[in-house]
């Protein structure tokens, strides 16, 4: 029996309004259809460099320079010398003031992701323990106690390539900070995606989100440590907050967002990188979906769909609910592999992350980054069929141009503009939605707008989350 690799995930992202103003140009473009005929509707695009601009051009909404919000409120304070582990399942109140720092409260043995979930959209970082222990675990432990819960980011630097945030007292770069401070190396070298934190000092508690690999502070902050790096699918939303920048008319650097960009909260998750061979996925998992949450795997999935059975996608999603029956009669090796995806929660809280007019399909399936690059399961698995013309109401696997390469993402065919990819080589048709769920889909379709940070072009406003996908049983 083959024993495999597992991976587990924490649930509960929450992923909020995309602004609709974006101007960063994107040097590269993944399209569907090119200009030499071929066709890519995968994951495995490379995503272009961002072009750098100095953001001068933005304009505040309501004319002159914007004001910074007030502050979310005063929160709590913590006495004691060693701060209590925050709650799992949330604080009992807010925290913003500290006595002393927080007991040793992460895993050692766990990696951990911070999902920003802000007015922009939603931010994830992995967290990089093993570099700055102290201060991943205190920044974790703000995070716990609502620390930085409603906090404007304050400021912006097209110029630097940064925006900043953290600040919960005053929401601007004067914040008296946590209470307390923790050792930690400071950051030698800069790049694209890192996320920054003030460990001692006047700033101690804020943070700088990095868009670029030149990093060059406009103004003084201290005690700067890397905390972990930006996921791929996230870092457009630091993008789009640089794009929103206005200078300040007092000073000769930096200045804000034309409108206000907030976060609403940081949750942290927890993955169990789990040793192989400890959670067998030889076999099939549960199908009530009580096994556990797998994203990584040495090969292909086992069969487990009964032949004779029927089978039943169920979208669960922030804009509604999509029925798609599986085509196991016809397609039954791409029809298992989804269901048994479906069954270990591969899909359970991922993103629709893009829409195209164009060829009218809806793109998802990137459980790591929720992007086009996500590096998938592990494996791919062989295309099932050949001459397959596209239309309204289809699920279809998505492919890199190379055949045999499908994986876990998927397309939904929403209208007449599917044909498109017809004879444009094979993506594998494996199942058919009901005239309600269509319904469902036509609508994230409209909702479309042009992404220029979006390496497929764009995706709907708002996003929309799958929650998850249950497989039903009938027959």
């Amino acid at each position: 029996m083959t024993e495999s690799r597992g991976r587990i995930r924490s649930r509960g992202v929450r992923v909020a309004l995309i602004a609709a103003v974006i101007v960063v140009a994107v040097l590269i473009l993944w399209l569907v259809v090119r200009d030499d005929g071929s066709d890519d509707t995968s994951g495995d695009a490379a995503i272009g460099e961002t072009a750098q601009g100095d953001g001068a051009d933005a304009a505040p909404g309501t004319g002159g320079f914007p004001d910074l919000p007030p502050p979310p409120g005063p929160g709590g304070e913590l006495t004691g010398e060693v701060t209590p582990c925050p709650d799992p399942a949330g604080p009992a109140f807010r925290v913003t003031s500290f006595e002393s720092a927080p007991a040793q409260c992460l895993d050692p043995e766990l990696d951990y992701t911070a999902v920003f979930d802000t007015t922009l959209g939603q931010i994830r970082v992995a967290l990089d323990q093993e570099a700055n222990p102290e201060a991943v675990n205190a920044f974790t432990a703000l995070a716990g106690y609502g620390y930085y819960d409603g906090t404007a980011v304050f400021y912006t630097d097209p110029t630097g390539g940064y925006i900043q945030g953290g600040s919960p007292h005053t929401n601007d770069g004067d914040d008296p900070g946590p209470g307390f401070t923790v050792a930690a190396d400071e950051a030698e070298e800069f790049r694209q995606g890192q996320l920054l934190w003030s460990a001692e000092g006047d700033t101690t508690g804020q943070f700088l989100l990095l868009a670029y690999d030149e990093f060059l502070p406009s103004q003084p902050v201290s005690g700067l440590t890397s905390l972990g790096q930006i996921s791929d699918g996230s870092l457009s939303v630091v993008l789009d907050a640089l794009v929103l920048h206005v200078d300040d008319p007092d000073t000769a650097f930096g200045g804000r967002p034309s409108e206000a960009v907030i976060v609403n909260s940081i949750a942290i998750q927890s993955t169990d990188p789990t040793p192989e061979g400890s959670i067998d996925l030889s076999g099939c998992p549960p199908a009530d979906g009580s096994g556990p949450q797998v994203l990584d795997f040495d090969g292909p999935q086992p069969m487990c769909l009964d032949a004779s059975k029927q089978y039943t996608a169920v979208f669960d999603t922030t804009a509604g609910e999509m029925r798609i029956e599986l085509d196991v009669a016809n397609t039954p090796i791409t029809a298992n592999n989804f269901a048994v995806l479906a069954r270990y929660h591969y899909y359970d809280n991922t993103l629709l992350f893009r829409t195209d007019p164009g060829i009218g399909i809806i793109q998802g399936g990137a459980p790591h980054s929720n992007s086009p690059s996500d590096p998938g399961p592990g494996y791919t698995i062989p295309d099932e069929g050949s001459g397959f013309t596209y239309e309204p109401g289809q699920i279809v696997m998505a492919r890199t141009a190379a055949p045999n390469s499908a994986s876990a993402q998927f397309f939904f065919a929403v209208n007449e503009q599917t044909a498109r990819l017809n004879n444009q080589g094979t993506y594998v048709v494996f199942g058919q939605m009901d005239d309600a769920s269509l319904g469902v889909a036509e609508a994230i379709l409209a909702s479309h707008v042009d992404q220029p940070n979006n390496p497929l072009g764009g995706g709907p406003e708002p996003q929309v989350i799958v929650n998850s996908v249950t497989i039903e049983e009938s027959g």
